[in-house]
């Protein structure tokens, strides 16, 4: 039988690091789990009475469940990433028009889908086209004039 001898201030060590490395671990995972934020979507009923139950959701997200479950495409050239949580009934008209609150959009109705598009935030505006200048009016009798030449 042999037996090692150990400096006690050697196996302290091995045994507990020191405990500012194991605050700092600790506090890590704090910080990404705390950090980490689950969204979640859910959609049910038909299209007379929906029931949106979103958590920590995005704008975005809650119409993509929407499309998943009903005909309704959306199109946008922005990011729709206005958060939302809660609890939202209605018809799917109206629940379209809860979610796209603060967003200038018009929806197009057809025969098997409905088709959304985001145009802007509200407050923002499109840029205007310039108009091409009038072009003169001709009276009647200047129109029956060049007829007859």
């Amino acid at each position: 039988m042999t037996h090692e001898t150990v400096d006690p201030g050697t196996l302290l060590r091995h045994r507990a690091p020191d405990w500012r490395a194991r605050a700092a671990a600790a506090l890590a995972v704090v910080m990404l789990t705390a950090g980490a934020v689950h969204a979640e979507v859910r959609v049910n009923g038909d299209a007379g009475a929906v029931q949106v139950d979103a958590t920590g959701a995005s704008v975005d997200e809650v119409l993509s469940a929407l499309g998943t479950a009903f005909p309704v495409r959306v199109k946008t050239s922005m990011a729709l990433d206005r958060a939302v949580s809660g609890t939202f009934t209605g018809s799917l008209a109206q629940i379209l028009s809860r979610m796209l609150q603060g967003y200038n959009y018009f929806i197009r109705r057809q025969d098997t889908e409905i088709e959304v598009t985001v145009i802007a935030s509200q407050g923002n505006r499109a840029a205007a086209l310039a108009r091409p200048p009038p072009t003169p009016a001709m009276s009647l009798s200047q129109a029956a004039r060049r007829k007859n030449q």
